[in-house]
């Protein structure tokens, strides 16, 4: 019985210990209470409880009036899943029954793989005073397994006998931090969209992953959190109000594989270059890259003397007068505020006569209201208005020359129209400047040609 006792000690020092438990580290993950991943025994003569659900905790007592056997215990264990190991182990415990005596009896003991963390054994050669209540926090552990047990461990006599309140032990609220030293990985990936011209990244891909899971798709932006989708169920943050996302509700909350879809709008984000990059997180916060970063949307044309209006300096971006200032605090032009102007060249205006089958050319001119400097290298989309419809022609391949001028030569057999001349500022992105020529085609008789109505 001796040896029993001593075995069950041992192993009760394999257990959990008591706290608040803090922001996980980068390959932990927290198992919160003790709905899953913890395993009840006991022998004849104890009881091993669980009262979480009705806000209570894990409970080892000897049941009955007593005497109890020495080597009579009953214990809680949680054993960390495959492809983790136990780091941290927070609880708050209380005893009772625990009289200090002439010889050792009831005995509660925490422990890690069977290295005692707290232990309690009243009697004349113990340091333990008695009965214990309060928190206790275990760190810097590396354990297969935690044990929280109590029992009767008396040698001498081989007997325990009841001392007033009826001995037993409780942990409360107890969490375990697991740390899950492996990435995710990605298997496979499909992409639908890539973005450069709907503005929207779409695509799925499948992930693997061993020990706490395959948990979320994350959306960086400047190297920012945009988005975070967990898979949900178990795979879900059991407490979003607090800064830690990396907490659950059992030992092994994620699917070890997974197919996730990302559907990203890139233009609901402020009208600048952004980099984009998409992620896979596991449970304990390993990420593996699925997708970019990719800079969506791109500036379209360079600001003489000044870039692409994209910022310099490291750590981010920021709007200033004028311009986009880096974090170092070089300031550099932006387009955004750039201005289209064209004209005929025939006559330097926006609305023009021509005989069929004369050549048209329009001229025009791209730069910034605030600084009036030129955007060369520009793409400019150009419309055709005929019949009430405006239709795109997309293979004009107009755009501004360095110092931001334009020229577009027009087909002979062009009918009346109205061409309109578009800048976006950023590619993919809305029209930030545009402006509307009216051409009149006519005949040699002098009549309006116009063969769409």
């Amino acid at each position: 019985m001796k040896n029993r006792a001593g075995a069950v000690a041992a192993l009760a020092a394999t257990l959990v210990l008591g706290g608040a438990v803090g922001s996980a580290s980068a390959d932990t993950y927290t198992v919160r209470g003790c709905a899953a991943g913890w395993e009840a025994h006991a022998d004849t003569g104890a009881a091993a409880t669980d009262a979480c659900a009705q806000g209570g905790g894990l409970t080892a007592a000897l049941t009955g009036t007593g005497p109890w056997d020495g080597g009579t215990f009953a214990f809680h264990r949680f054993t960390a899943p495959a492809g983790t190991r136990i780091a941290r182990v927070t609880l708050g415990r209380v005893t009772q029954g625990m009289t200090v005596g002439s010889v050792r009896a009831f005995s509660y003991a925490l422990s890690a793989d069977g290295k005692t963390i707290e232990a309690c054994a009243p009697g004349p050669t113990d340091t333990c005073t008695g009965n214990l209540t309060g928190p206790l926090d275990a760190v810097g552990l590396d354990a297969a397994q935690v044990l929280f047990s109590f029992g009767c461990g008396a040698d001498d006599p081989n007997v325990c006998t009841q001392g007033g309140q009826p001995p037993q032990a409780t942990i409360t609220d107890p969490r375990v931090v697991l740390r899950d030293p492996a990435a995710p990985t990605v298997t496979s990936k499909t992409v639908v969209d890539d973005g450069s011209t709907s503005g929207r990244i779409r695509f799925t891909y499948n992930a693997a992953d061993t020990g706490g899971g395959v948990y979320r798709t994350v959306v960086r932006v400047d190297g920012k959190v945009a988005s975070a989708t967990a898979i949900g169920g178990a795979c879900n943050d059991i407490d979003p109000t607090d800064a830690d996302p990396y907490e659950f509700s059992t030992p092994a909350p994620c699917p070890a594989t997974a197919t996730q879809g990302v559907d990203y709008d890139v233009l609901k984000l402020p009208l600048q270059e952004h980099a984009v990059e998409v992620d896979v997180e596991d449970a304990g916060g390993n990420v593996t890259p699925v997708y970019g970063p990719v800079v969506l949307p791109k500036a379209n044309g360079t600001v003489a003397g000044g870039g692409n209006g994209t910022g310099s300096g490291s750590g981010g971006t920021g709007t200033g007068s004028g311009g986009t200032v880096g974090a170092q605090g070089t300031t550099t032009v932006s387009g955004k505020d750039a201005k289209l102007d064209a004209w005929f060249v025939k006559n330097h205006k926006r609305s023009f006569t021509s005989k069929y089958g004369n050549r048209v050319v329009i001229r025009g001119l791209l730069r910034t209201k605030s600084t009036r400097k030129a955007v060369g290298s520009a793409r400019l989309d150009v419309y055709h208005e005929v019949g009430g419809k405006l239709r795109r022609l997309t293979k004009t391949g107009l755009k501004t020359r360095p110092d931001g001028r334009i020229t577009l030569i027009l087909p002979l057999n062009l009918d009346t129209r109205r061409i309109v001349l578009a800048y976006r500022a950023f590619r993919p992105g809305p029209i930030t400047s545009q402006l509307g020529l009216n051409l009149t085609v006519r005949d040699k008789d002098g009549k309006v040609v116009r063969r769409t109505k």
